[in-house]
């Protein structure tokens, strides 16, 4: 299937046909300055449909000058918190009005199938519905200090915001500009290389939706667009979704300036399985959680580990199940696996599948790429798997799935919490009280018990240990975008009150 025979929308088409998906500063989209681009591809086919900008620091400078001088003249921050709450709900709308055409961008750029970019989408929606509310509520205290004076909190936003994220939910991003927006920043989005299609429709409706220029500006390019903003001493915040390597790089860097950082960098998810689970719902979950988005899922729960009795049935079931997945372009309603995002993934991959072998563990299903045309990888099933081989500790962030077995609720935690991250962990139970135990021995930021990849915008979503710090969604969220001022003030010693005629009542 070409581009051409996309069912896609009038309006995808025209989106697509952009001369350039380029920059977005101060309200216009604009080239880069040096007038470099790259190439816009599609997964499912490997061909060009496209070009973007390739930014630079000079067009990471523009960006930042927008963002601070929207900051310090307080176009937004400084507008009344009910009329922020209109726009943002405006945006949400606009949002909503055009979601097929979001949701069908993603599927060409990203190659995700469409019920995922829908999903990502009705995510983003939902996001903005929430913080769209919180303006009006982001509230200060009143500490107890002596009588003498008196002190107040107030909550602030950082300023500049940089936000650099992956390429695996384009559309889902939109939840973090409008979290960011809503605390009162001024953001600069990085968007991955692989994924430039969606930011430029983002910035638009935001434009239209009433937030003024410089508060939402993006960058597109590579790698040392996205340095050349950590480094910036324009910017005063970062928030960073993606690789262990370039997380604890883009902190080493805002260290510098002392500048904080919130980062998402991934996971090795552990998915539990006991005898006493409903095991047909098991398996399937445990499926869609590594096969969903190709495994292209920070939380994916490439690891599954299985109580010794159910073991070889349950591993059975999953391999002969897997097997019959129908792989395919992401608008091919009958497909449920698709590509991964680039030739460059799709190799690291097959090299994860070569490792696994090397280290001893069996391959069941799967191993080598789909096709010749488009970068689609079959999903694979690695059994044998022991905690201390590189498929159990790395993120291979692919179709892979490596099967451990385990036999005591004591060896299922040690098992699972043997690894350098920590951000989910799933447990399949049916015993109340094993389940609360287990959510206690994890070591993650979420644990899902018989449901896996839950969320909603109310709800924290961050991880531990090598899978970052800080917390996106929710109330944490907000006051991770924020910080707290004090404000003292002397007030003088209270007049004498001796219950005498001049006592004031």
């Amino acid at each position: 299937m070409s581009l051409s025979t996309y069912p896609i929308s009038a309006a995808t088409a025209r989106h697509v046909q952009r001369p350039i998906f380029g920059h977005v500063i101060d309200g216009e989209v604009v080239p880069s300055l040096d007038g470099q681009t790259m190439p816009v591809i599609d997964p499912a086919t490997g061909e060009e449909v496209g070009v973007a900008a390739l930014g630079s620091a000079f067009d990471v400078d523009r960006a930042v000058k927008s963002a601070r001088a929207a900051f310090d003249d307080g176009r937004w921050r400084y507008l009344a918190p009910l009329e922020k709450e209109r726009r943002l709900r405006r945006m949400s709308s606009l949002l909503q009005e055009r979601a097929t055409m979001f949701a069908e961008s993603d599927t060409i750029d990203s190659g995700l199938l469409r019920w995922y970019t829908d999903a990502m989408v009705d995510f983003a929606v939902n996001s903005i519905d929430y913080f769209s509310g919180w303006p009006s509520k982001i509230e200060g205290s009143i500490p107890a200090v002596p009588s003498d004076l008196v002190a107040y909190h107030i909550r602030e936003p950082h300023g500049v915001l940089g936000l650099i994220v992956p390429w695996n939910g384009p559309s889902a991003v939109f939840a973090f500009v409008a979290a960011a927006i809503s605390a009162g920043n001024s953001v600069i989005l990085k968007p991955a290389e692989q994924t430039p299609m969606t930011a430029v429709l983002m910035a638009e409706v935001a434009a239209e939706a009433g937030i003024p220029n410089g508060v939402f500006n993006v960058v597109q390019g590579r790698a040392d667009a996205g340095a050349a903003l950590v480094e910036h001493p324009g910017v005063d915040a970062l928030s960073f979704t993606g690789s262990r390597g370039a997380g604890s790089a883009i902190q080493a860097a805002a260290a510098e300036r002392v500048k904080p950082v919130s980062l998402e960098l991934g996971g090795k998810s552990p998915f539990i399985i006991f005898p006493d689970a409903d095991l047909d719902a098991a398996a399937s979950a445990a499926m869609l959680g590594v096969w969903m988005a190709s495994g292209q899922v920070c939380t994916a729960g490439t690891r599954v580990l299985i109580h010794e009795d159910i073991h070889d049935e349950l591993t059975e079931k999953i391999i002969a199940e897997s097997r019959e997945i129908r792989i395919g372009s992401g608008f091919d309603p009958a497909s449920q696996l698709g590509p991964l995002v680039s030739a460059e993934q799709l190799e690291r991959v097959q090299h994860y599948v070569t490792v696994g072998q090397d280290e001893g563990a069996e391959l069941a299903l799967g191993g080598g790429r789909y096709g010749d045309v488009g970068y689609f990888h079959k999903p694979t099933v690695f059994t044998g798997v022991r905690s201390d081989m590189r498929i159990a500790r790395e993120e291979i962030f692919g179709p892979v799935m490596s099967i451990l077995r385990f036999d005591s609720e004591a060896e299922a935690y040690s098992i699972a919490n043997d690894t350098e991250y920590g951000l989910a962990a799933g447990v399949w139970t049916n015993n109340l009280a094993l389940a609360h135990r287990a959510a206690r021995a994890l070591r993650t930021g979420q644990v899902w018990i018989n449901t896996y990849q839950a969320g909603y915008p109310s709800v924290a979503y961050g991880g531990v240990k090598m899978s970052g710090h800080g917390r996106m969604q929710g109330r944490p969220s907000i006051e991770e975008l924020t910080h707290i001022k004090s404000v003292w003030m002397k007030v003088g010693d209270p007049p004498a009150l001796n219950g005498g005629a001049d006592a004031v009542l």
